[in-house]
């Protein structure tokens, strides 16, 4: 099952449903959508008229990244049908072309995280300014967290539903970049181990970014709180 939470991004998502097929067939992919003004859920129902396998969780309003994928998880685990899920974003920055090696290697690792930062791995179209957020936003929630990735703030990662099954989504409060280490650190935690594989991530060419100081924010208290619970008796 491929995850892909969407807002206002209906001038991507029919070449993304397209590029997923050439790549992975018919895998089942499951949108989820936070009622987006610009007819995003119009052009996915469309998709499913001319796919098989695609789904749309509608939500009333923009509710955020994090509960978006906290819904799907939780949906995808009550049904008890997949062994693993894919998550990734529709502005197309995350090649499809991955997709199969993400599909292999998650039947051996309990994550897989598309790393733009292990060995191999490339950001493309980036200004300075946000590579280099990106970059000292990565080595901070790395040390902070003492998660050993790379990228724990990427959202193109593979999972086993085995070990999805054992975080408590119901007490996860993140959204957008924090949301992507809360996950990590979570399973980390948990025992998992996780594999990064290197991917080239290219800037959206159609649409807004969703890049805001808000999520940078989030994501900058979120790997202080895990630090302060690792030497304090603090409850992140």
């Amino acid at each position: 099952m491929i995850i892909i939470p969407t807002y206002n991004e209906r001038r991507n998502v029919s070449r993304l449903v397209a590029e997923i097929r050439k790549a992975a067939g018919d895998v089942p992919i499951l949108f989820v959508d936070d009622n987006s003004p610009d007819g995003t859920r119009e052009e996915i129902a469309i998709l499913r008229q001319a796919y098989a396998n695609i789904e749309l969780a509608r939500r009333p309003q923009k509710l955020g990244l994090g509960s978006a994928y906290r819904l799907a998880f939780e949906e995808v685990l009550r049904r008890g049908q997949s062994q693993y899920v894919i998550i990734m974003d529709a502005d197309l920055s995350h090649d499809p072309a991955e997709l199969v090696q993400l599909s292999e290697l998650v039947k051996h690792y309990p994550a897989v995280v598309g790393s733009r930062y292990t060995a191999g791995g490339k950001v493309v179209r980036w200004s300075l300014p946000r590579r280099l957020i990106s970059r000292f936003g990565n080595v901070y929630a790395r040390m902070l967290t003492g998660v050993p990735a790379a990228d724990l703030t990427r959202g193109y990662a593979a999972y086993q539903t085995d070990w999805l099954k054992r975080v408590p989504f119901q007490n996860m409060k993140s959204d957008g970049y924090a949301f992507q280490i809360e996950l990590k650190y979570l399973l980390y935690s948990l025992g998992a181990k996780i594999y990064e594989h290197p991917i080239t991530f290219e800037e959206r060419e159609k649409g807004k970014s969703k890049f805001s100081l808000a999520i940078v924010l989030e994501g900058v208290w979120y790997p202080l709180k895990i630090f302060l619970a690792r030497i304090t008796n603090f409850k992140p």
